[in-house]
C-alpha cells in the first residue's frame, strides 16, 4: 500500500521533530517516522536527475572560483569533454599553465567539496565508461547526499512540510538513492500491543 502520496497528504497530521533528525507524522491508523537526511537525500537526487534528463541543469556561481591543478591526463580528458562538463552544469577555465578556475557548479551540490566532486567526475570520464554520461550523471546525483540537510539539524516546520511535499511527488519515495528508508511506519494496533492494549 502506497501512504506517501499527494491523494493522502491532505490527511497527514504533522507532530513535529525528534532527535533533531525524524518527522512524526499521523496519518489515519499510523504513525510516519521521516528521516529528513534520508527524504531530502532523495528529493536532491530525483531533481538532479530530472534536470540532465530535461538538459535543464541549473549552475551556482562559487566566489570566489576555485583554483584546480591538472595532470597532463586529466588536462587532456577537460579540453575532450568540455561540453559535457557544461551540459552537467560546470564552468571552468583556464587560468594559466596547469590550472583551471572553476568558476559555477550544479546549483544542488554548491557548498559540498566542489574541488573533490570536480576531481571526482573528471576521474570518471577519464575511465572512459561504455555508458559515458550516465554514469557520470549518476555519480553527480549521489553526491546528492552531501548537499542533503543532515540529521541532527533542526528544520523548521514549514521547510519538513515543503521537504515532505516534494518527496511526495516522486516515484518512488521510499528510499534514498542509498537503499536506506525514508520513512518507517507503525499502525495504532502495533502501538496498542506495546502498551499492552492489546494482549494476543
Amino acid at each position: 500500500e502506497k501512504i506517501l502520496t499527494e491523494e493522502n497528504r491532505s490527511r497527514f497530521r504533522m507532530i513535529g521533530q525528534v532527535f533533531r533528525t525524524y518527522w512524526l507524522v499521523e496519518f489515519e491508523d499510523r504513525l510516519l517516522m521521516i528521516d529528513q537526511h534520508a527524504a531530502h537525500e532523495k528529493v536532491n537526487y530525483e531533481r538532479m536527475m530530472k534536470r540532465f534528463r530535461e538538459k535543464n541543469v541549473v549552475s551556482q556561481t562559487l566566489m570566489p572560483a576555485v583554483i584546480v591543478s591538472l595532470s597532463g591526463q586529466e588536462e587532456a580528458v577537460l579540453k575532450e569533454h568540455l561540453e559535457v562538463f557544461a551540459g552537467l552544469g560546470f564552468e571552468i577555465e583556464a587560468f594559466g599553465g596547469n590550472e583551471y578556475a572553476l568558476r559555477s557548479v550544479p546549483t544542488d551540490l554548491y557548498g559540498c567539496g566542489e574541488k573533490e566532486m570536480f576531481l571526482e567526475v573528471l576521474d570518471q570520464l577519464a575511465g572512459g565508461s561504455s555508458q559515458g554520461i550516465r554514469v557520470v550523471e549518476e555519480k553527480i546525483a549521489s553526491m546528492s547526499c552531501k548537499a542533503a540537510v543532515k540529521g541532527n539539524n533542526l528544520l523548521s516546520m514549514a521547510e519538513a512540510e515543503a521537504l515532505i511535499d516534494e518527496l511526495l511527488t516522486l516515484e518512488n519515495p521510499y528510499n534514498c538513492p542509498h537503499g536506506r528508508p525514508t520513512i518507517v511506519a507503525m499502525t495504532k494496533s502495533e502501538m496498542e500491543r506495546k502498551f499492552k492494549r492489546i494482549v494476543e
